[in-house]
């Protein structure tokens, strides 16, 4: 099939709409639902059997797609802005989120909106210079550079922030077009039963996104620890070497010093560990963030799906056949996301456990901190001259025992939230959340059937 050359003229679609299409493993397109087939401009029998670069923009950096590839080849969901190429040449560009299923791969995409999405622009636009210049594993690195530089230590944690920026843009825009209502019959009620499921995943979202802040305290807190056990060190060493030139006389400060460096030791094996636990909280988070999001963005797209099919029962007698072959990919993919966002809430309990304990192991040895600063007080008054010398070790050791209080306790507040927010989701109505995932998908398909749009003996 030729392809078309491009222009400058963009092929329009709303805020609402979802395209979703399925393909084999290589890429090659299985299914296409009427927005996609629409918006790209191709005839519906010609897309079907083409590999999915059909509609792929020479605007876009390779580099991109072989990130894309490298989380589906891994079995893992992936998100990225991607522009399009229609067949008249026109462009659209989409947020596109695809998932690995039994035998392929299912995509949804909807409209971007976001400031990130202007940002994303004029990053393809360097990386694709780049790429020109360079072979595609330069690109790739090249690629993976700009968003560390952006700010993002990974793809993942950019995909992350795209897809919540996304989805929260489009609210924004659907509310205020109004274009999520329609007059077809049986639309209201189908709607109705959509936004009973997604309260419940909005809820899971909003509460991940407190689950964000929260774990940056606890990376600002232990930033701010490490930092302050760096300066420690040296003091310590300095306060051992005046202890010394003082001779016997002052000989209890140079105990002091080293009481104070040994505990200090100790609470610092305990912090090591509590990072590691921080470290891995935040890998654990991040996984429930992307998995709340694709959730979300399923039943954003059943819910179109079936509204998409209502709309067409006045001029096709079969409006509902496609939507009932891809029904199973759907709660399949639902079920699996319902059931692994179950297992990482109870690895982030599990972390928080943990978190927990270094915390009260730490505060056990402020105490014993403070105890030997004041220890040091007493045996630094013993001349002038002494205590002149020793105010600012003293003073440091104060300032340090206050950066441990502070920071722990923001420790400490981040593990009550993220503790009281991961409770508040799992108690939300685990039944019919997590257990029941596909049900979601199916409830919505089963209220069409009530308003006697479909038979439910699919359903039996």
């Amino acid at each position: 099939m030729k392809r078309p050359t491009p222009t400058q003229s963009e092929s329009p679609f709303g805020f609402d709409e979802f395209f979703f299409s399925t393909t084999d493993k290589r890429g090659v397109i299985r299914y296409g639902n009427d927005v996609f087939v629409r918006v790209s401009v191709y005839p519906k029998e010609s897309m079907l059997g083409a590999p999915h670069s059909l509609i792929r923009h020479p605007d876009m950096p390779r580099a991109v797609f072989k990130e894309f590839w490298n989380f589906l080849n891994q079995g893992k969901a992936v998100g990225a802005y991607v522009k399009n190429l229609a067949g008249n040449g026109s462009y659209y560009w989409v947020y596109a989120f695809a998932f690995p299923i039994d035998d392929g791969y299912l995509s949804v995409r909807f409209k971007p909106s976001s400031e990130l999405f202007s940002v994303v622009q004029g990053l393809y636009g360097e990386v694709l210079a780049y790429e020109k210049e360079h072979t595609l594993e330069e690109s790739h690195q090249y690629l993976m550079l700009k968003i560390q530089e952006a700010g993002f230590p990974d793809y993942e944690s950019f995909m992350m922030k795209a897809v919540m920026e996304e989805l929260k843009a489009r609210a924004v825009q659907v509310l205020e077009s109004e274009s999520h209502s329609s007059g077809a019959k049986g639309a209201g009620q189908i709607t109705a039963v959509t936004n009973s499921a997604t309260r419940k995943l909005n809820d899971v979202f909003e509460k991940l996104r407190d689950f964000q802040g929260a774990n940056q305290s606890l990376d600002n807190a232990m930033g701010r620890l490490d930092q302050g056990f760096q300066q420690l060190k040296f003091i310590s060493i300095n306060m051992k070497i005046a202890a010394a030139k003082f001779g016997e006389i002052a000989a209890s400060l140079g105990v002091v010093s080293h009481e104070f460096s040994v505990l200090s030791g100790t609470i610092e094996k305990h912090l090591g560990g509590l990072s590691g636990f921080v470290e891995e909280l935040s890998g654990v988070i991040q996984k429930c963030v992307l998995r709340a999001a694709a959730l979300n963005v399923q039943m954003l797209m059943v819910d179109f799906f079936v509204r998409e099919s209502i709309a067409k029962l006045a001029s096709s007698e079969n409006a509902f056949d496609e939507m009932l072959q891809n029904q199973k990919a759907f709660s399949d993919l639902f079920a699996q996301y319902c059931r692994n966002l179950e297992k990482e809430f109870s690895e982030l309990k599990k972390s928080l456990s943990a978190i927990s304990y270094e915390m009260l192991e730490v505060a056990k040895f402020v105490t014993g901190l403070e105890v030997v600063r004041q220890m040091g007080a007493i045996e630094s008054a013993r001349t002038t001259e002494i205590r002149n010398s020793f105010t600012h070790y003293l003073e440091a050791m104060d300032d340090f025992i206050q950066l441990l209080r502070e920071s722990t306790g923001e420790i400490g507040r981040g593990v009550t939230s993220l503790t009281s927010n991961s409770e508040f989701i799992v108690s939300s109505d685990p039944q019919y959340l997590w257990q029941r995932g596909s049900d979601l998908c199916s409830c919505i398909l089963a209220r069409a059937a009530e308003s006697q749009l479909i038979s439910l003996s699919w359903l039996l």
